[in-house]
């Protein structure tokens, strides 16, 4: 019988197990994801910030470059356009222009034309006493455009000017962007990682979820394939088990359902063909009584015309003699099968004695000759040379090996070969009669020694199964081989007498 599943090899036990690791693996992706991304935001912010604290700082050392080159150029009679067409001075890259103005707004140096600024708009000096550090941010039309300027006061020996400085157009501000945007990008990537794992761990559970499903709904299936053959009455299979937990439990209580359906079946059969073989038994023994008395008066009538009627012309005493000898071959047969039908099922009541089987063979060989020789069989006898005795009953054992041998014969009506070989085999002597016949079918084989089956149109079939219950009160067996068109072998089988003796004595001894 099934035993109990521990609960880490059951369907619950496992499918428990498969959940927990499920849900430990995603907190751990999870958690491993988060601090890769985090990590990452941390690594991109902390560059991005970089870049715009060198851009500010980038930017204050030009306004520091700018403003050196206005107040080192105040006491310059060459203004800052000469020298930067000759080349003298640059520049710094984030500023556009630098303009020296007095406090009436009137410039005195710049880098554009000499021409092109004359005045510009400066703040009042008041608000150089309220800021006197901080430039003063403020706006003025150039080339028809506003552009932002810083304005940073500068005291010198002839008095108040200011130090216009223009910066180009995004020069910082471009920078700050630029990163904002590489931040949102990087942004808008994590978070597609992000998306991208949490899409990989739904594929990831819909794939073990299926696997689980067919793991174990597979099984399932083929129970159900089972119990409809079961119901179709098809009990010569079992389920595979290959699992140890509960579904493996069903298929093993599954399969010892059926054997128990198959073992209630062949009890069945058994019980149906004894209540058969019984029924036909009590028939047929009852008709046999009734037959042999009349068998038995019609030989003894033939016995008597015989003698008393025969013809004086020889040719004719001899044709009436054939005739009635038909007659009473015929009368001897019915009278075999009644003795078939009577003697089956009853105690053997054996009278052992040691016989030759060798001389036993090549006797009832002897009283089947003049049958083989009318069919045109050729028979023929081998044996080993050695002692061949038995324990047996010679009547009995005599009259099985006449059935073979009367079996055989009619498995030949056209004429074959019939060849008995006689030997010693392991302590049994082993008689093996083959003809070439027209052969028994496999379906056949297996029931030619069941009690009232016979192949033959004529006959009880009780001879083979008689002669099976013979030969195994003898503690021997009978096999057979056959195939179609190519003949049978019989292999009788019989323990020999001097290992029947050791036995007993050994029985004996014990």
């Amino acid at each position: 019988m099934a035993q109990d599943v521990k609960f880490y090899m059951s369907f619950r036990g496992q499918l428990m197990l498969i959940l927990i690791g499920f849900v430990l693996l995603t907190i751990v992706l999870v958690v491993a994801l988060d601090s890769w991304a985090a990590n990452r935001a941390d690594e991109e912010v902390a560059k991005q910030s970089n870049q715009v604290k060198d851009a500010v700082n980038d930017g204050f050392t030009d306004f520091e470059l700018a403003l050196g080159m206005a107040i080192h150029n105040l006491a310059s009679d060459t203004t800052l356009y000469r020298q930067i067409e000759a080349g003298e001075i640059k520049i710094p890259d984030t500023i556009q222009h630098i303009i020296v103005a007095d406090k009436y707004g009137n410039v005195s140096d710049s880098t554009l034309g000499e021409q092109e600024v004359r005045t510009v708009t400066v703040p009042e000096e008041e608000d150089v006493k309220a800021t006197p550090i901080d430039p003063v941010e403020s706006e003025m039309q150039l080339h028809g455009e506003p552009v932002r300027t810083y304005n940073f006061p500068f005291m010198s020996s002839r008095g108040l000017y200011w130090i216009i400085i223009v910066t180009k157009p995004q020069s910082i501000t471009s920078q700050i962007d630029t990163a904002s945007k590489n931040l949102a990008a990087k942004s808008a990537q994590l978070s597609n990682v992000r998306l991208l794992a949490t899409a990989g761990l739904l594929i990831l559970a819909l794939g073990i979820a299926v696997v689980i499903g067919w793991r174990f709904t597979r099984p399932v299936g083929v129970l159900a394939a089972a119990a409809r053959q079961v119901a179709a009455g098809h009990l010569n299979f079992r389920v595979p088990v290959t699992r140890r937990d509960e579904i493996g439990q069903l298929a093993t209580t599954f399969n010892e359902m059926i054997e128990g359906l198959e073992s209630k079946r062949e009890l069945e059969e058994r019980l149906n063909q004894t209540e058969r073989a019984a029924v036909i038994g009590r028939i047929t023994q009852a008709v046999a009584h009734e037959i042999r008395n009349p068998l038995n008066v019609i030989n003894l009538s033939i016995d008597h015309v015989s003698n008393k009627y025969a013809p004086e012309d020889e040719s004719k005493r001899a044709q009436l003699n054939r005739m009635l000898g038909s007659i009473k071959d015929e009368i001897s047969r019915l009278n075999r099968m009644l003795s078939d039908l009577l003697n089956y099922g009853r105690p053997a009541g054996l009278a052992f004695e040691t016989v030759n089987l060798r001389d036993l063979v090549k006797e009832t060989l002897s009283l089947i000759k003049p049958q083989a020789d009318e069919q045109h069989v050729q028979m023929k006898l081998e044996t080993d040379g050695s002692s061949a005795e038995v324990l047996a009953d010679r009547e009995r054992l005599k009259s099985c090996l006449s059935n073979i041998a009367i079996n055989a014969l009619q498995a030949m009506p056209a004429g074959g070969s019939l060849q008995t070989h006689v030997q010693t085999v392991n302590g049994h002597v082993e008689v093996a009669i083959t003809d070439s016949g027209s052969g028994i079918s496999e379906d056949a084989l297996t029931k030619i020694f069941e009690p009232y089956y016979s192949t033959k149109q004529s006959g009880f079939g009780l001879g083979l199964a008689v002669t099976k219950w013979i030969i195994e009160q003898h503690r021997g067996s009978i096999e057979v081989n056959s195939k179609l068109n190519q003949g049978t072998t019989f292999v009788v089988r019989l323990p020999s007498a001097e290992s029947t003796v050791d036995a007993t004595v050994t029985a004996a001894q014990r």
